[in-house]
């Protein structure tokens, strides 16, 4: 009998001891940046073939698409040549220390946060902030939690990092009483700007534009697995989750964007590719339709994942125009 008892309990004490080598190296892969760089959030989509006849018509578009995304590259360049971020640092309430990149375009009444995506960092976000330099807005592109120059070790996809662009905003208010803000995010990122409409902000923060968000990090970890990785994972995602918690992270159902938005007060203009194949290109319309605030969308369709303001800079960065237009007098 005591043989047996020692018997579960040594399986029981392994099998606990599995588990926690299992999460924590999960965790470590997700959501510890300087691992989970090598994973990337870019995936090709699935691409179907055209019959014979249609295939010149496409591959002509698709040339033409790529000379003006090249053209606008070439411009962001040129620019950025001559206009260099400095980087901007600030310490709030709690004593967390924030990092950003920062454009200082001669305007201090206008101004862009700009939210990069996961496994970005500041850097890669630089082709946002020319079109906004264009338009007048000087730029603050933040690292995100638990990356760049963020001193925490875990990334939190967006639930932590809500605070963080709360606290930028406070920032430029701070300074400038009657500046006009303008949110702008990718992927994560747009998580991010989902998330902080959730918030109650001063009316200095005029609209949003959340491009390729997800509806939550359980929904959006979900997919993933099954469609990437394997079906076997989405069990042991609840696992992971309440693991997360344990760390003093964040739970993946309760950094929830579609949630966010049902409070949000923020006019908010949602992109998606429609090839996305990472975040599905439904959850743009189930963020879209849970949004109370008011609210417009466009697609790109040519666009896989984070890729819209590549794929198609003129009709991107025209909507874009077009709808701070509407909040910000340009």
């Amino acid at each position: 009998m005591k043989k047996s008892v020692k018997a579960v309990t040594g399986a029981a004490v392994s099998t606990a001891a599995l588990l926690g080598i299992f999460c924590t190296a999960t965790y470590e892969c997700m959501l510890n940046i300087r691992l989970a760089g090598k994973i990337g959030e870019r995936f090709s989509p699935a691409v179907n073939e055209l019959p014979e006849e249609e295939k010149n018509e496409v591959l002509e578009k698709e040339n033409e698409r790529e000379r003006e995304a090249a053209a606008f590259q070439e411009k962001v360049s040129e620019w950025h040549s001559c206009h260099s971020a400095t980087d901007l640092y600030l310490t709030n309430e709690k004593g967390q220390k924030r990092h950003a990149k920062f454009f200082n375009n001669g305007h201090p009444e206008r101004w862009a946060i700009i939210f990069h995506g996961f496994t970005s960092a500041p850097g890669g976000m630089y082709h946002y902030a020319y079109p906004y330099a264009l338009m007048g807005f000087n730029c603050i592109l933040p690292s995100m939690i638990g990356h760049g120059q963020d001193e925490n070790r875990y990334c939190s996809m967006g639930y932590h990092d809500r605070y963080m662009g709360v606290d930028w905003i406070d920032y430029i208010v701070t300074m400038y009483p009657d500046a006009e803000i303008v949110l702008h995010g990718e992927s994560m990122g747009a998580a991010t700007t989902m998330l902080i409409t959730g918030e109650v902000l001063p009316d200095n923060v005029k609209c949003a534009i959340s491009d390729c968000g997800f509806t939550s990090v359980m929904e959006e970890y979900t997919y993933v697995a099954k469609n990437q990785m394997t079906s076997a994972m989405v069990p042991l995602l609840h696992l992971l989750s309440l693991y997360s918690e344990m760390r003093g992270n964040f739970g993946f159902k309760k950094c929830a964007p579609v949630e966010a938005v049902k409070k949000s007060k923020t006019p908010t203009l949602f992109v998606h590719g429609e090839c996305d194949d990472f975040v599905p290109f439904r959850m743009m319309h189930e963020v879209y339709g849970a949004c109370s605030a008011e609210k417009e969308y466009f697609t790109v369709k040519s666009a896989a994942h984070a890729e819209s303001s590549t794929k198609e800079p003129k009709l991107y960065w025209t909507n874009v125009y077009e709808f701070i237009k509407k909040h910000i007098e340009l």
